[in-house]
C-alpha cells in the first residue's frame, strides 16, 4: 500500500466534541480509517488485538502486538493496515499539542515522546506486567459518561497515562527548550485556526496574532507540520463544512459559518477538495436531501 494523496483527520470530520484529548476504542467492525491519513492533534494507540498488525509510517512498515503502544506525530503519514477491527483492537488517545506543553514540566518535555530522538519511537513494547497498568487506565476512561465532571476525571486519567508513559520511557535527553517552542507556537495557532474559521482569516493576521512575521509563521507552520498554513485553512474549513452539511441548514450559509462569503469560492474550493459539488455532496449523505 503506497502512501499516496493521505487524508487529513481532525476532530471536525471526526465529528469529535471540542476536548483538548479524544479517545475511542476499536474492537469490531470496519477499521473506518482504512488509508493513509494524518491528524492534526497527536495520537497514542494501545494495541491490544490478539492478532499480529502493520503499522505502516509513510512506507515504512513496523510489525506491531498486544501491549504494544504507537506514537503518531502531528501531520505524520500512516495507516493500521487491515481492513478489519475484529482480532485488531486497539484503544486511541488524540491529544491537542496544546495539551502536551501545558502537561510538561522544565524537565519533563512530552513532546519527547513523539521525536525521533526517543529510542521507543515509533513503538513501545511492553510486557504483560507492565499492560496490566495502562489497562486499568484506560478501563477507567472507558466506564466514564460524558458529562462536564466526568470529562474532567477523563482528562486526569490521560494526564496520568502521559506521565506513565515517560517515566516508563525512562527518557535522558536534554530539553530543546528552541523546539518546544516552535511546536507550542504552531500548536497555538493550530487552536486559533480551529477556533476562528468563520472569520475571514489571513496569514496577516495570524502571524500579528502571535507578534511575528507572516514569513516566520509561515515557514515555521511547514516546518513542523509539513503543510502550508494556507492548505491547512482550506482542510478545516471543508472538514467543518462536510460536519454542517448533515444539519438542516441552506448550503450557502454553511459557506458563511466556514468562512466564505463569496459562494463561487466555497464551490470552487469545496469541488477541488471533494471532487464534487457542495450540492452532490449533500445528495450522497444517507438520509439527506438537497437544500
Amino acid at each position: 500500500m503506497q502512501a499516496q494523496d493521505p487524508r487529513l483527520l481532525s476532530k471536525l470530520s471526526l465529528l469529535i466534541s471540542e476536548n483538548d484529548f479524544h479517545a475511542k476504542m476499536h474492537d469490531h467492525g470496519a477499521n473506518d480509517s482504512f488509508y493513509y491519513h494524518y491528524h492534526d492533534y497527536y495520537e497514542v494507540t494501545f494495541y491490544l488485538g490478539e492478532q499480529d498488525a502493520a503499522y505502516l509510517q509513510g512506507n515504512v512498515p513496523y510489525a506491531v502486538r498486544k501491549g504494544d503502544i504507537i506514537f503518531c506525530r502531528m501531520f505524520e503519514n500512516h495507516i493500521m493496515d487491515y481492513p478489519c477491527n475484529d482480532g485488531h483492537a486497539r484503544f486511541c488517545i488524540g491529544i491537542e499539542p496544546r495539551i502536551l506543553g501545558n502537561y510538561s514540566k522544565k524537565n519533563a518535555n512530552l513532546y519527547l515522546m513523539f521525536s525521533n530522538q526517543n529510542p521507543n519511537y515509533p513503538i513501545m513494547h511492553l510486557d504483560m506486567l507492565q499492560l496490566q497498568k495502562y489497562l486499568r487506565m484506560i478501563e477507567e476512561i472507558r466506564q466514564l459518561g460524558n458529562s462536564p465532571g466526568e470529562q474532567v476525571i477523563a482528562g486526569s486519567i490521560v494526564h496520568r497515562i502521559l506521565g506513565c508513559l515517560y517515566c516508563d520511557m525512562q527518557l535522558e535527553i536534554g530539553a530543546d527548550t528552541t523546539g518546544l517552542q516552535h511546536i507550542r507556537l504552531v500548536g497555538a495557532i493550530l487552536h486559533y485556526v480551529e477556533e476562528n474559521l468563520a472569520e475571514p482569516l489571513s496569514l496577516q493576521q495570524i502571524a500579528q496574532q502571535y507578534n511575528y512575521s507572516v514569513t516566520y509563521v509561515s515557514k515555521l507552520f511547514k516546518t513542523v507540520t509539513g503543510s502550508s498554513l494556507v492548505s491547512y485553512i482550506i482542510e478545516k474549513r471543508i472538514g467543518r463544512a462536510k460536519q454542517l452539511m448533515f444539519e438542516n441548514i441552506e448550503i450557502m450559509q454553511i459557506a458563511e459559518r466556514v468562512g466564505y462569503h463569496n459562494y463561487s469560492n466555497f464551490y470552487k474550493a469545496f469541488k477541488k477538495a471533494t471532487g464534487i459539488s457542495p450540492e452532490e455532496y449533500r445528495r450522497q449523505l444517507p438520509g439527506m436531501r438537497a437544500q
